[in-house]
């Protein structure tokens, strides 16, 4: 199993990884065969990259930090809460969030050297929900790897979960516009922080701290940022994390009028951006828990043989195990072999292969 470009896909591969919409339900399902209308549909969703089955590359084992069970029911009740605001209610059941909220903590806990190595495939209809998840499944981890233990967790994954709320207020074709915001639809969407954080702070027993994030994770670390320009230490610790998680996200996936960035493309502009747009404290951590080569990446070597990422390192992270199956000469090699690159100091990736 790899990864490879939507725009490469040919009739025939084999779905590796079930692929989900918005709502939770399979758009296809791991082993389905593609045809050219499979291929067209998930060019429509704006879906970039996907796993498929490939006999040259044998099987892989791909787990996600997180159960699908437990990130289905994160996206079910993102979307039931944030669709219940839009509906003029003012409220929602906070029990529902805690519970979901909890359960992506237990099992992160279960591993606390985890990495996350999986990419995350979405349609771009399924950007707010989905997004919402992921920032706050990346928001824990950081939270781990600082310390936070599981009452400062909850509260962190709260509002990392519910930071985008306020958007739940605004039109949603303003949301989903493709070119830039002109100077008065900017100021009306910035004010989904606001919103956002008025939203949670009148919801009982939601965490006031929590609901900071909403406020805050658009101020940047050199007092740039909005609604109120905070610098530095003045945001606070939540809204640091989840601003990292929030542009991280949003640069490794497929959004309307623009392309992904892979992994390592986006913590490099991370890192630029440490102790500028960034806690450089929280950026560290940051750096540790995400794999800069995924499992199912085509990587090239030095040695002009192509690679598939099968297992990353977080000690490591530039020297992931791979399995080669491409020659030099671009010739199958059969079977393919297996390298561990933390003790192979002559090879070496030279770039990842996006086609696939």
């Amino acid at each position: 199993m790899r990864i490879i470009s939507v725009e490469n896909l040919e009739e025939g591969m084999e779905i590796g990884r079930t692929i989900h919409g918005e709502n939770g339900t399979t758009l296809l399902a791991a082993g389905v065969e593609l045809t050219s209308r499979f291929i067209n549909r998930l060019k429509e969703l704006g879906i970039a990259s996907v796993y498929i089955r490939d006999d040259a590359v044998g099987e892989i084992e791909i787990d996600d930090v997180v159960s699908e069970r437990t990130r289905l029911e994160a996206l079910k009740v993102t979307k039931e809460v944030m669709s219940n605001i839009n509906l003029n209610s003012s409220s929602f059941d906070i029990q529902m969030v805690n519970d979901v909220v909890d359960n992506i903590i237990n099992e992160l806990l279960a591993n606390r050297d985890i990495v996350v190595n999986v990419l995350d495939i979405r349609a771009i209809n399924d950007f707010t929900y989905g997004h919402s998840v992921s920032v706050a499944i990346l928001s824990i981890i950081t939270g781990i790897a600082m310390g936070y233990d599981h009452t400062k967790l909850s509260k962190l994954a709260a509002g990392a979960l519910l930071h985008d709320i306020g958007k739940s207020k605004f039109p949603e074709h303003l949301l989903n516009k493709v070119d830039p915001l002109n100077e008065e639809e900017e100021q009306l969407f910035q004010g989904h922080t606001i919103a956002g954080f008025e939203i949670l702070k009148n919801i009982r027993e939601f965490s006031l701290a929590a609901a900071h994030v909403a406020l805050q994770h658009h101020e940047r670390y050199d007092g740039t940022g909005y609604p109120r320009q905070l610098k530095g230490e003045g945001i606070s610790e939540f809204a640091r994390i989840v601003t990292v998680a929030d542009i991280y996200d949003k640069m490794t996936t497929s959004i309307v009028g623009r392309p992904r960035c892979m992994p390592f493309q986006a913590l490099e502009i991370i890192m630029a951006n440490r102790g500028i747009f960034l806690d450089p404290e929280v950026v560290e951590h940051f750096m540790n828990i995400i794999a800069l080569f995924p499992v199912g990446t085509t990587v090239l070597l030095n040695t002009g043989e192509k690679a598939v990422v099968i297992q990353t390192s977080r000690k490591h992270p530039t020297r992931p195990e791979v399995r080669v199956f491409i020659d030099r000469d671009g010739k199958l090699i059969t079977p393919p072999y297996e390298i561990n690159l933390v003790y192979s100091s002559n090879y070496f990736i030279t770039r990842v292969i996006e086609e696939g």
